[in-house]
């Protein structure tokens, strides 16, 4: 969930209940209003009534007046104070029972205590009261409404160097020789937090370049030395006073060599690959490539007594003709090295996709780190930099290489 959406959200939870609790006060307070207002009315009436009997010495004369209903009714004896009550009477013009304010009390005419009842309809200031809290609710939703636009207009354009900034974040690659370039805005946080990240990802590119550059310049200055020893051995061997046991120790040493040989051509040809010193592409028939290879491996899978299977369809695509053949060869050298005796090599390649599957009793490797450097399973006694150099060249190209393992067939595809 995006901060905006959640901080909206929360603002607008938290505005609803404030809102909803102010209008549950605000209308007891209004309905406490009305009625003391009434009630009010009603203490004039009494006056009015208690007036009327001083001076008159007898009960004022009923009156019916719509919304007003009055009562007297003899009683043995004084009420110790006025009574304030809501009551439900009939109101036959309606013909309906109606919410009434009464007020009860008692007077004394010629000796005789009376019980007053004086009652006022509330029913207009129940209708006024509904109409006042629909006012406010629709006043409330309005300003919600507002609010929540006003907030998402708002925040946008508050947070729009925060995602200009993640943006040209996620196009940055090291290596690449366009400087980033933060823009500048007039808040706080995002001008320090921009200035963190320049900082930071100017040492990141700093530290590769200089990383890169030791790896490249370390693997050519080892290819002399490495010929030159590797040639001493190259004699060694041949030598016909060695011993038996020196003779494999020479041998052991010589294989090792060969290997950190390897080693040291497929680093330099990873950080040529990093520089992009391979920019030279041309239109390669993929289909006739993949026809010379199956010429070049095909007397090695002779000798292993290895089954090809292949489904070539007609497929051009646009790369540098030295990487297809590097990828071409770590590829299917990789499914002869890895295969079984008698086992299996199919290839399939199609307009969009080329798949090279071998057979092998090893379990499923590790997907996460299998296209890494150095990458070792149990089985595998190699320097681990051919599936990398070929991801790196898929990478390059814009290529997906994936790999799936089902039925002790190990999977390679490549998405063009």
């Amino acid at each position: 969930m995006k901060l905006f959406t959640k901080y909206s959200r929360i603002n607008l939870l938290i505005t609803v209940a404030i809102f909803i609790l102010a209008s549950i006060a605000y209308a007891f307070l209004l309905r406490y209003v009305m009625i003391e207002f009434v009630n009010d009315n009603l203490k004039i009436e009494q006056r009015e009534i208690e007036t009327f009997v001083s001076r008159y010495n007898k009960l004022p004369e009923i009156i019916h007046v719509q919304e007003q209903e009055v009562s007297y009714a003899p009683v043995a004896g004084p009420m110790p104070k006025h009574k304030f009550t809501s009551i439900r009477l009939w109101e036959p013009d309606e013909k309906k029972l109606e919410l009434f304010r009464q007020i009860t009390f008692t007077v004394q005419v010629s000796g005789q205590w009376y019980l007053a009842k004086v009652a006022i309809s509330m029913e207009d200031m129940g209708d006024m009261i509904r109409l006042i809290l629909v006012i406010t609710i629709v006043t409330i939703l309005l300003i919600l409404m507002m609010t929540a636009l006003i907030n998402r207009v708002v925040l946008k354009h508050l947070w729009k160097p925060f995602y200009e900034t993640l943006a040209t974040i996620n196009n940055f690659q090291l290596g690449n020789k366009n400087k980033i370039q933060l823009s500048q805005t007039n808040i706080d946080e995002f001008d320090l937090m921009n200035k963190t990240l320049d900082e930071s990802l100017n040492k990141a590119e700093n530290d590769y370049l200089l990383l890169k550059e030791f790896t490249a310049n370390a693997s050519h200055e080892l290819q002399t030395p490495l010929a030159i020893v590797r040639s001493k051995m190259d004699i060694l061997i041949q030598d016909e006073n060695l011993s038996e046991s020196q003779s494999k120790a020479a041998q052991s040493a010589y294989d090792a060599i060969q290997r950190m040989a390897k080693l040291n051509q497929s680093l330099l040809l990873l950080a040529k690959i990093e520089n992009k010193q391979f920019e030279d592409v041309a239109i390669i028939n993929l289909k006739e490539k993949i026809k010379t290879k199956l010429d070049d491996f095909f007397e090695l899978w002779q000798s292993k007594h290895l089954t090809i299977k292949k489904d070539l369809s007609d497929c051009e695509i646009q790369m540098n003709p030295l990487l297809i053949e590097i990828m071409l060869n770590n590829l299917l050298s990789n499914a002869t090295k890895h295969n079984i005796q008698d086992g299996q090599i199919s290839i399939t390649l199609t307009a969009k996709k080329l798949i090279i599957a071998n057979t092998n009793d090893a379990p499923e490797l590790d997907e996460k780190q299998l296209f890494t450097r150095f990458y070792k399973n149990s089985v595998t006694s190699d320097n681990g930099l051919g599936l990398c150099i070929a991801k790196q060249i898929c990478d390059l190209n814009g290529f997906v290489l994936s790999y799936h393992y089902q039925n002790y067939q190990h999977t390679f595809s490549i998405d063009f």
